[in-house]
């Protein structure tokens, strides 16, 4: 059956007043909602595009930039070439004739020469020869060596002779002399020096220290000589001074 609409409209309200909301209620949601409204942030304000600036292209590379590097591959090419002469330089040499060995440093001859006389002192074998008198050394060592050592005597000195040996020193055999100062004992060992040989050329004593030993050593007439001793600095260099004055050349 088609209601009226006055009919339609009243029951439209009668409806609406049975579901109505508690007493209150529509206020307090309302307050809510307005709450909720005002607590929002605001819409965020749209920021400024960003600024593009134009990057300008690369300029090309100027003749300056690529002259140094060109002038570091002629400097390899010119180090290259260098090397190589030196080392046909080197070739030649080696081949134009032998190399003679390097003789021992002065402070491994020293070090060689130290242990030499600590050895003789050890093993209780300082003569060969024993004797005092020169003339009796010196011919001791004919045949035994290539050379023959210049032997004197030092006792009215202080420093008597007291015989002489074979030793090994410098790569080849030496005469060493033995000589005293009271209870000490001096070693002097004495062979042909290659740089003075055939030159006459003299050096005079030099002197150091090795393991609390004294150590004198000269060059005279185309004979080294290394004087080895526990004396004091002062005696064996007058034994020295003695020692190369007597020996000494003597003139025309």
């Amino acid at each position: 059956m088609a209601m009226s609409d006055d009919e339609l409209g009243m029951l439209i309200r009668r409806q609406a007043a049975r579901h109505a909301p508690p007493g209150g209620l529509a206020q307090r949601i309302g307050r809510a909602v307005r709450a909720e409204a005002g607590a929002m942030p605001a819409a965020p304000v749209p920021l400024p595009a960003p600024v593009r600036v134009p990057v300008a292209s690369p300029a090309p590379a100027s003749a300056a930039s690529v002259l140094p590097k060109r002038r570091g591959w002629w400097h390899g090419l010119a180090w290259f070439g260098t090397g190589a002469a030196t080392a046909w330089g080197l070739a030649l040499v080696l081949l134009a004739g032998p190399v003679s060995p390097l003789a021992p440093s002065s402070d491994a001859l020293a070090e060689a020469v130290t242990g030499n006389h600590v050895r003789s002192l050890m093993a209780a074998h300082l003569a060969d020869v024993a004797s005092t008198d020169q003339h009796t050394v010196k011919p001791w060592f004919a045949g035994k060596l290539d050379f023959s050592p210049p032997v004197v005597d030092l006792a009215d000195e202080g420093f008597p002779l007291a015989g002489g040996r074979l030793d090994y020193l410098d790569g080849r055999t030496v005469a060493a002399l033995v000589y005293r100062a009271g209870p000490h004992v001096i070693n002097l060992f004495v062979w042909p020096a290659a740089e003075a040989k055939g030159t006459g050329k003299a050096m005079p004593p030099v002197f150091s220290t090795r393991q609390g030993y004294q150590l004198a050593h000269w060059t005279q007439g185309g004979m080294q000589a290394w004087a080895v001793s526990d004396l004091n600095a002062a005696e064996l260099r007058n034994f020295a001074a003695l020692l190369h004055a007597r020996t000494a050349p003597r003139a025309p």
